[in-house]
């Protein structure tokens, strides 16, 4: 799997490579323009690499609970229902669709994702889940029929 993935990363950067030597060889006359394309690309890469990263960091912890990682969103979903309503953005007292203080999203890595979980992609809400859980999902008997 990590394979596949490297090799879509390896053929995006190709095509952004190759399409931004095309637009390169027409002349920019404003060096602010020139600068705002490449930090465009720059960013666009650095977002690619980080989604690829998060990926392949679900698929592993997925993997180690017998899971896949579609299964895995699926039993956060019933989390964040339970928790706050399913609001993967929620910012408070807690911070986010699963119910983190910021002191436990900070206390686990979660800073690398977001300063506050709310901020955080679910996917990443979901890697520090399963650390401060030591890697199972919260039991979602005793909410609802689609939550705790």
């Amino acid at each position: 799997m990590r394979r596949m993935i490297y090799a879509v990363l390896v053929l995006f950067s190709s095509a952004v490579i190759l399409a931004s030597s095309v637009s390169a060889a027409a002349p920019l006359t404003n060096v602010k323009t020139a600068h705002a394309v490449r930090t465009s690309l720059h960013r666009s890469e650095l977002r690619a690499r980080a989604l690829a990263a998060r990926t392949s960091l679900l698929h592993d912890v997925a993997s180690q609970a017998r899971l896949t990682i579609e299964q895995l969103r699926d039993e956060w979903q019933h989390v964040a229902i339970c928790e706050v309503g399913g609001n993967w953005a929620m910012n408070g007292p807690s911070y986010s669709g699963i119910g983190f203080a910021n002191s436990t999203w900070l206390q686990y890595g979660g800073s690398r994702f977001a300063p506050h979980a709310g901020e955080a992609p679910r996917d990443a809400q979901i890697l520090i889940g399963m650390k401060v859980t030591g890697g199972w999902v919260p039991d979602q008997q005793g909410c609802s029929s689609t939550g705790w």
